[in-house]
């Protein structure tokens, strides 16, 4: 990171910015985090510290992963990570492959509620 940084002391800096926000969040617990950060809802929470079963927990995780695959930039960093799994993965065409999967798979649970999928797999 630091050959693109025009930081002086690069290095020693970066360090240090990573040891405060390693304080920072020692002193959090993730409700917070996850504010600060956007991620989550006081309503999400609530909601987690309500479930209880399987399915309830299911349909949560399934509803906000279909949330999340709505997204365009969850969709771009997912077909990055495919990119950069290709350059390991002994498979021909393996982008294209997977690229053209990962869209199947997307449209798919795109036309499905979290109920639904969470049937599906068994839960």
């Amino acid at each position: 990171m630091c050959t693109i940084l025009p930081i002086s002391d690069c290095k020693e800096t970066l360090h240090s910015y990573v040891v405060m926000i390693e304080a920072l969040l020692a002193e959090m617990d993730g409700k917070t985090v996850c504010g600060y950060l956007g991620l989550c809802s006081s309503r999400k929470l609530q909601t987690l510290s309500k479930v209880g079963d399987t399915c309830s927990e299911c349909t949560m995780i399934a509803g906000e992963i279909i949330t999340l695959l709505e997204n365009e930039q969850v969709d771009s960093l997912i077909k990055e990570a495919i990119t950069e799994l290709c350059t390991v993965l002994p498979i021909s065409d393996c982008e294209t492959t997977l690229d053209g999967n990962f869209d199947e798979l997307v449209a798919l649970l795109k036309n499905l509620d979290a109920k639904t999928l969470c049937s599906l797999i068994g839960l």
